[in-house]
């Protein structure tokens, strides 16, 4: 993208199609391999619902999610012993109480983490993703055979299904509705769709850069309802759990409802999400503001943990880029691509270097993980630099 791009028009509202939207904040990404990004988000004055107005090209996000950032396993050999975590778990329960016995088909299923625990459950189990290398480890780790591709090629050729699943998939799509009908159409009559995103609820509880490139929608329980209502579903229940991940997600099951109902205006909602987004803004400008006092501390040159699109952002919030040596990333398919100017290598390769510059953790979720296996590898505590335990 060119710096021309932030002033384009904002995208139409994904939900109810209204062109009157407006601007909360705007991020400018340099992503890896990929080049710079300038993405918009903030809410339709129409409906209310919260998303990019204005994202990255499709082709710009085709290509990373299969160059880099595809959810492939690092760990074939744990990750087929390892038991159900939190999200499946959650998965689990609702389609125990709310879904008939049959087969239960997820849409961006990776590399079928949760397939495999339903499979051990009693579920016949299918699904799709786009990336080649996650379909090539769902065989060879867990035995399950899914489809190549995403909701469009893939579930038209599906029908009689008990469940379609889509666990942190919808807030990634362009068009959630178009995605919704086609599971409708692929579900058997007595099926349910069951999934689970974001919640834009409790500002207070989520992680600095909750507003992410990869996420183009984010929910609240009224957004949600009137998209499964758009698509001809009716929730038959709706969950919010506030600490279940790094943020607050709310979890859906809906049936089969007739046909599909428009997403009309809706001032309270509209009302709710500016009030949402005023204080979401707040608290992720002072979380930005921590992490940027911490690096202040830190003097010379520095290597980067992680080559995600959590270091572009704190790279766009914070002065740090001009102190980088390097970026370290695990991902083998990051190594040799640039973040900016900035190379990443390997660990391997930065170990070997025996620099005794200090390493910033660029991650919320992974960094008491990764401040061990630094530690672990012989790098001093006062090379390890912390943004947020």
């Amino acid at each position: 993208m060119t710096a021309s791009d932030a002033h384009r028009p904002m995208d139409a509202c994904p939900l109810c199609g209204g062109r009157d939207s407006v601007e909360a904040q705007s991020q400018a990404l340099a992503l890896a391999g990929l080049g710079k990004a300038v993405i918009g988000f903030g809410h339709c004055r129409l409906c209310g619902h919260i998303y990019q107005v204005r994202r990255a090209s499709d082709a710009l996000l085709a290509q990373h999610y299969a160059a880099y950032s595809n959810y492939t396993c690092f760990d074939p050999e744990a990750a087929r012993v390892a038991p159900a975590g939190n999200l499946t778990r959650r998965l689990l329960t609702l389609a125990e109480a709310r879904a008939p016995k049959g087969t239960a088909y997820e849409v961006g299923c990776a590399t079928g983490y949760h397939l495999q625990h339903f499979r051990r459950a009693g579920w016949e189990v299918g699904g799709c993703d786009p990336s080649a290398r996650a379909v090539a480890q769902a065989r060879e780790i867990f035995g399950i055979e899914i489809d190549c591709g995403m909701d469009a090629q893939a579930l038209p050729r599906r029908k009689d299904l008990s469940i379609v699943m889509f666990s942190h998939v919808l807030e990634h799509m362009t068009d959630p509705i178009a995605a919704l009908r086609l599971a409708h159409a692929a579900l058997r009559d007595d099926g349910v769709v069951l999934l689970e995103v974001p919640c834009a609820t409790a500002p207070h509880l989520v992680a600095p850069g909750w507003f992410t490139l990869e996420h183009l929608h984010y929910f609240s329980q009224t957004s949600l309802t009137a998209l499964l209502a758009a698509a001809g579903f009716a929730p038959t229940e709706l969950r919010i759990a506030l600490k279940a991940e790094l943020y607050p997600v709310i979890a859906a099951v809906a049936v089969k409802a007739g046909a599909p109902v428009a997403v009309a205006p809706d001032p309270l909602a509209v009302a709710a999400s500016e009030d949402f987004l005023g204080k979401l803004l707040a608290h992720d400008d002072a979380l930005w503001r921590r992490s940027g006092a911490r690096l202040a501390a830190v003097s010379g040159p520095v290597y980067v943990w992680g080559a995600g699109v959590h270091t572009a952002q704190l790279f766009d919030r914070t002065p740090i880029y001009r102190q980088v040596k390097g970026i370290i990333d695990r991902d083998s398919q990051k190594w040799g691509s640039v973040l900016g100017d900035h190379a990443i290598i390997s660990p391997d390769d930065f170990f070997a270097r025996k620099d005794d510059a200090p390493v910033v953790i660029s991650s919320f979720a992974a960094e008491a993980q990764i401040a061990r296996s630094l530690a672990d590898a012989g790098i001093a505590a006062r090379n390890i630099v912390r943004l947020y335990g």
